[in-house]
């Protein structure tokens, strides 16, 4: 069987880029982005994608005919990342249930911008959604074609944009931190992911107004941050080696989610103990990873069922032409103690 013509070989054989083509082909009612493309030029290119087979015309009749209700659901994800990315495994089995509940089609696609930055997500050109959902960051030109060419409507689940849902980490973190307090802990650490990342970068920035409240005043400088794109069992090690081997170590930690069992591991071949010596919380976790592990980690938790519900509540009145009287959303997440975390002194 031959291989399915897409966009850039369109693109290839018409010497223009793949935005080109697809605003040649799909149309869209931005008249600037009309205007990119003369007539000449998106003839050109019809022509050309005629020639070599190109299929998504059949997607273009359908748009014309009737409203598409199918949801696209976009991971924009760097590949070993996305291998461990149960955030996004708890996202995807959400909204597809929910999509089954209220009989729409749900289309996946997981794109990697960091190793593919001038290459575009077919899901983004196929003409085969009537909305979308976006998970992650986009880089490169799918960042560009996202913000500038996209004419569907799409929401952001976890990032900030004109229609978002995000998660809000301030009441679990005063949680987390009250339960510190309570059971006597003097010296609280983060090990943080990486704060290119905003939800990290927000989540440290919170830690450190946070501590203040409760008398940890050198919280500061018990922050380890884990570069982007490292090797992270070294970073494991070297965090846990400047958290654990000062003259005053820390007594409780707060641990990226990727990082926490490897940190666990690493604090225990110490000799020290968890949670007698120490407790461990971990953040922007699933209950699943909390509850597979030994002791069951406490936890700050994402809830993708609440960030599914209304990334799809938005987009589908989006889809609709209704108004949103609530475009930017913030869901709590939820702080969950189980073994991980010392019981207070009697």
């Amino acid at each position: 069987m031959s291989r399915r013509v897409c966009l850039k070989d369109i693109a290839a054989e018409a010497g223009v880029s793949v935005v080109t083509v697809s605003l040649a082909l799909n149309g869209t009612s931005n008249e600037k982005n009309q205007a990119r493309v003369s007539e000449a030029k998106r003839k050109e290119i019809r022509e050309i994608a005629e020639r070599l087979g190109y299929r998504a015309s059949i997607a273009g009749r359908i748009l014309k005919s009737k409203r598409i209700s199918d949801i696209g659901l976009l991971f924009l994800e760097e590949s070993e990342q996305a291998r461990d990315h149960l955030e996004f495994s708890d996202l995807n089995i959400q909204v597809n249930r929910l999509c089954r509940e209220r009989g729409v089609r749900c289309q996946l696609e997981w794109f990697d911008p960091i190793h593919d930055p001038e290459g575009i997500p077919g899901i983004l050109t196929d003409g085969l959604i009537g909305g979308l959902l976006v998970a992650g960051n986009p880089a490169g030109r799918s960042k560009e074609f996202l913000e500038e060419h996209f004419h569907l409507p799409f929401v952001r689940i976890g990032e900030p944009a004109p229609y978002s849902v995000m998660l809000d980490f301030s009441a679990a973190l005063e949680q987390t931190l009250a339960q510190f307090a309570v059971s006597g802990h003097k010296r609280v650490a983060l090990i943080n992911g990486p704060t290119e990342v905003r939800r990290f970068r927000e989540f440290e920035e919170l830690f450190l107004e946070k501590t203040q409240k409760y008398g940890w005043k050198d919280a500061a400088e018990r922050i380890f941050t884990i570069p982007h794109f490292g090797d992270y069992a070294r970073s494991s090690l070297e965090a846990v080696e400047a958290i654990f081997r000062r003259p005053d170590p820390a007594d409780a930690v707060l641990v990226a989610s990727g990082q926490s069992k490897s940190v666990i591991t690493l604090i225990e071949r110490m000799g020290l103990h968890v949670p007698e010596d120490v407790s461990v919380v971990h953040f922007i976790a699933t209950d699943r990873e909390s509850e597979k592990f030994a002791p069951r980690l406490s936890a700050i938790e994402s809830q993708a069922k609440l960030l599914a519900e209304n990334g799809i509540d938005i987009l589908q009145s989006l889809m609709n032409g209704e108004k949103i009287s609530r475009p930017q959303r913030l869901v709590p997440a939820l702080f969950r103690n189980r073994e991980s975390v010392r019981h207070p002194k009697n």
